[in-house]
């Protein structure tokens, strides 16, 4: 009986023998690296593949670790991975390098199960695969490198972006400040700073539409500078020109901000009085007149300047603004022709003058 029993125990172990064989055999076959430690994670098993790779020597690994096989620059990380596989008891999943006979470097992702005693639980061993992911690594990394450059691309794309339509917007609004400048200048007599006659027209024509409405009325008064002529070929033209705007300062000075001033010609000023009578019109004439005389030269002392004035204003029967402006130039030619130096009105029914008191040197 023990003789059987013997013999049943030696078929078995025969039979073990060959199934681990048959195991070591299938192991040894696997293109991966396939690697087995014991409950102290020294190496008990490693297939051809995993041995070539760290150039171990087949007949000289078992019983040791890595830090003993391995080389140095992938020892520590290859055991960091083995202590957290254990402290998960679980398959865990790590990448792992290595360096193969011309030196080029290679990834592995390395699938490590550890095992425990049925009857302790204590930790008893770990096998571990690993599969080359090197062409996969290489891939994602060009593929990341490629996402770099191109989210850099569309950085600095934005960036141009941005900056182009930041400058742009800052030339646009350069182009509409030049534009509204130049606006400003169309309608702005240069010398003066009154509005010129194109302003002065559109700004009085407004007015006139309004009191056809019946919303406003006006009056008009036209000014020309007397003898100007010789004041320019006497004293030269920037005489002349210190004259007119001396002359368009005491203008501006004396109207209120609604009424409209321009400088309409040469020496030929005009003004609309917003919601003036003519009466009273002619009264802004008059002071306008006798504040001009006080006006004087440093170069010129010897020149007394005056100015003429013709007024006028407003009709129901005046269909368009130039009827108002041609009555207060009439009006002003009979105070040109009347001795200068003095305010003439005209309206559409009557005609009446009254002589300013004053001389002239010129």
């Amino acid at each position: 009986m023990q003789n059987n029993d013997y013999e049943a125990l030696l078929e078995e172990n025969n039979e073990l023998k060959h199934l681990i064989h048959q195991f070591k055999n299938l192991l040894d076959s696997i293109p991966d690296p396939v690697f087995m430690k014991d409950e102290n994670l020294r190496w008990i098993y490693g297939n051809p593949v995993i041995l070539n790779l760290y150039n171990i020597d087949k007949d000289n690994y078992i019983g040791k670790t890595e830090d003993q096989l391995l080389p140095k620059e992938f020892a520590e990380s290859c055991m960091e991975s083995d202590r957290q596989a254990v402290a998960k008891k679980t398959i865990s999943k790590s990448e792992e390098q290595a360096r193969d006979n011309e030196g080029e470097l290679h990834y592995y992702e390395v699938f490590k199960v550890p095992s425990y005693d049925k009857e302790s639980g204590n930790f008893s061993g770990l096998i571990g695969v690993g599969r080359d992911i090197t062409q996969r690594k290489e891939t994602q990394e060009a593929l990341e490198k490629e996402n770099k450059k191109r989210k850099e691309h569309e950085t600095k794309l934005a960036n141009l972006t941005e900056t182009l339509e930041q400058q742009v917007e800052e030339r646009t609004l350069e182009l509409e400040k030049e534009k509204k400048k130049a606006i400003q200048l169309s309608y702005i007599d240069t010398l003066t700073k009154l509005n010129n006659r194109r302003a002065y027209y559109e700004k009085s024509l407004a007015i006139h539409k309004n009191a056809k409405a019946k919303l406003c009325h006006y009056s008009v008064i036209i000014l020309d500078i007397d003898y100007f002529k010789m004041i320019n070929d006497n004293h030269g033209h920037a005489a002349g020109d210190k004259v007119l705007m001396l002359l368009a300062n005491v203008i501006k000075d004396h109207l209120r901000d609604s009424d409209i001033e321009g400088r309409i010609g040469g020496e030929e000023f005009a003004i609309t009085l917003i919601d003036t009578t003519l009466e009273n019109a002619r009264k802004i004439a008059k002071q306008l007149c006798e504040k001009i005389k006080n006006v004087t030269l440093a170069k010129c002392k010897d020149t007394c300047i005056t100015a003429s004035f013709g007024v006028s204003e407003y009709h129901v029967d005046s269909n368009l603004f130039e009827d108002i402006l041609s009555k207060a130039d009439e009006a002003l030619y009979d105070a040109k022709t009347s001795g200068r130096n003095s305010v003439y009105t005209k309206t559409f029914h009557a005609t009446n003058s009254e002589q300013v008191q004053g001389t002239t040197n010129l």
